[in-house]
Formats: structure tokens, sequence, C-alpha cells
């Protein structure tokens, strides 16, 4: 059974991770046009640009680290 390489399980991981920011970036805007209340509907807005900035970061360095 061949072993990963450090390069492989690097890639995976920030793959991975930015998937399921992506997922929650589209969950919370869901949210937002979905929900009445105007509380809840603020705080899934800030969830929503927490997430956004994480995709930029994760972005940002996946193409430092040259994975596509």
């Amino acid at each position: 059974m061949p072993r990963l390489t450090q390069q492989e399980i690097q890639n995976n991981v920030f793959k991975q991770a930015y998937d399921r920011e992506v997922f929650r970036l589209a969950k919370y805007d869901f949210l937002v046009n979905t929900v009445k209340d105007k509380r809840l509907k603020k705080l899934f807005k800030i969830f929503s640009k927490t997430a956004s900035s994480h995709i930029a970061e994760l972005k940002q360095e996946m193409q430092k680290l040259d994975i596509k």
C-alpha cells in the first residue's frame, strides 16, 4: 500500500478546508435569505462574511503553495 507524501497530505488538507468553507458560505447565505428574525439574520451575515474571509485566505495560501 503506497504511502502519501507530505505534499499530498498538505494538498488534501487545504482542499478539504476550502470545500468546507465553501459549503459553510452557501449554508449561511441560504439562512440569511430564509430566516425572518433580524438578530439571526445579522448573525448569519457575520458568519457568511467570516466564511468568505476564510476562503480568501485559503485561496491565497494555496496559490503560494501551488495547490490547485
